[in-house]
């Protein structure tokens, strides 16, 4: 029950904070679909990678994080309905820069996030 709470509550928190970083971008919201996007990329991979070697986090609240709070505040279905939008409005150019840019820079961010997260394994492996 506890996962459950923590998904809700944190997945209210992320939904939050894509609503309010989107609000900021006005008119250019492209743009901040995917600022949010690479940065849950990083974010998801960050916290299942490197956050358990830094705090001690249950596996329910580690959950929540991620599906949660990462996965209120990225979204597929905004990136997919802007990428089928420019590319119907005769805008190839923009919509496959967007979904490459997307797409590649979720990937390196993620691939980031992971690197991240064994450098702070191999620290505590160290320790030892």
């Amino acid at each position: 029950m506890r996962r459950i709470f923590y998904i809700f509550l944190l997945g209210f928190i992320g939904g939050a904070m894509r609503g309010y970083f989107t609000a900021l971008a006005g008119p250019n919201h492209f743009a901040a679909t995917v600022a949010i996007n690479l940065i849950g990329a990083f974010v998801l991979a960050f916290i299942t990678g490197a956050l358990p070697y830094l705090i001690e986090l249950s596996d329910d609240l580690t959950i929540g994080l991620s599906v949660g709070l990462v996965g209120g505040f990225t979204t597929f279905s905004t990136f997919s309905y802007d990428s089928v939008n420019l590319l119907l409005n005769h805008k190839i150019g923009l919509g496959l820069f967007y979904i490459l840019i997307s797409l590649i820079g979720g990937l390196l961010m993620a691939e980031l996030g992971t690197h991240l997260g064994h450098r702070f394994e191999k620290g505590v492996d160290n320790n030892d």
